[in-house]
């Protein structure tokens, strides 16, 4: 079973957000279809094994907002869920942490993906960025790969 489509994901928490304040989810929709990705990716490199490597991702996602999915990858798991960014958290943001084994330990993949309007809140960098500071407090032998550019 694949992960859920960040895409699809990303309409359907839009969708829902407006009808919880009572707009009409199926404009918010609509217009989230239409609207331009804020990706961002970093790599981290950890001493944990694979196992708990997952485990500490299942934790850090969680505690920063709602898991959806865990499959399996070729020489890992990949996890995904959803977390609120921007002002009052309104702005969904889709997660996705891959964990897969390397020499040593293994390595963390983190992307965070959101829609932008027309004001910018970077709410994928934004929710990456979250997930990226959690693990390194949380794991004292990981190190960031690949720096988010600025």
């Amino acid at each position: 079973m694949p992960l859920p489509d960040e895409d699809m994901t990303l309409i359907a928490h839009a969708g829902a957000l407006a009808e919880a304040v009572g707009a009409r989810g199926a404009g918010a929709r609509f217009v989230t279809r239409r609207l331009k990705k804020d990706v961002l990716e970093v790599r981290l490199g950890t001493e944990l094994a694979p196992d708990a490597a997952s485990a500490l991702a299942q934790r850090v996602l969680a505690s920063c907002g709602q898991p959806l999915a865990t499959v399996a990858v070729p020489g890992g798991r990949a996890l995904r869920g959803v977390m609120g960014t921007g002002l009052g958290g309104l702005n969904p943001a889709v997660v996705t942490l891959t964990v897969t084994a390397a020499d040593g330990g293994g390595t963390v993949l983190v992307r965070g993906a959101a829609k932008e309007g027309l004001i910018k809140q970077h709410g994928g960098r934004r929710a990456a960025e979250e997930i990226v500071s959690r693990w390194l407090a949380e794991d004292p032998t990981a190190w960031p790969e690949t720096t988010p550019p600025d």
